[in-house]
């Protein structure tokens, strides 16, 4: 059932275009999909980060012809945390907002070697032409830290899948 709505919220905000009017980092792997209420896992490595507090930022692998969704919905829950002073607020915004990625504020714990955080993602990707397909993507997210004392805010990319017309 929360397929078929998620699937009718893509459809729903998904509006087509016209046709002739188109004209140090990490990364992560996408496992194989999973049967049932389980969520496909995107495993990043491990993520370099200063000590102390800094942001997080997220970008996003898209395949050639596809794109995100500007108006759908777009959520990241965070559902556990290890070696973070506090866990991050959740993201809610439209795939508009996150187009380039998107900030996640950490702070390491003081003499803490890293970190791990862990949430649901939901976005989604429709092809970059006629938007007459649309896919809602539904991923668990496992980002591992370790501090690089010195070292430049962290960055990971995670891969979304391609939407086939």
């Amino acid at each position: 059932m929360r397929l078929a709505v998620a699937a009718l919220i893509a459809l729903c905000a998904c509006g087509k275009k016209d046709a002739a009017a188109s004209g140090g980092a990490a990364t992560a792997s996408a496992a194989a999909p999973v049967l049932g209420n389980a969520r496909p896992k995107l495993d990043a490595a491990e993520i370099a980060v200063p000590p102390g507090k800094s942001d997080l930022h997220v970008a996003w692998s898209v395949p050639k012809g596809t794109e995100i969704n500007d108006e759908a919905p777009f959520a990241v829950r965070w559902t556990s945390s290890d070696g973070l002073v506090t866990p991050p607020a959740d993201i809610q915004g439209r795939g508009k907002d996150v187009r380039t990625g998107f900030e996640v504020p950490i702070e390491i714990m003081p003499d803490a070697a890293g970190g791990k955080l862990s949430g649901d993602l939901d976005i989604v990707v429709c092809d970059d032409v006629t938007h007459s397909v649309c896919v809602p993507i539904k991923r668990s997210v496992e980002l591992t830290f370790a501090v690089n004392k010195g070292g430049a805010p962290g960055h990971v990319t995670l891969p979304l899948p391609q939407a086939k017309p």
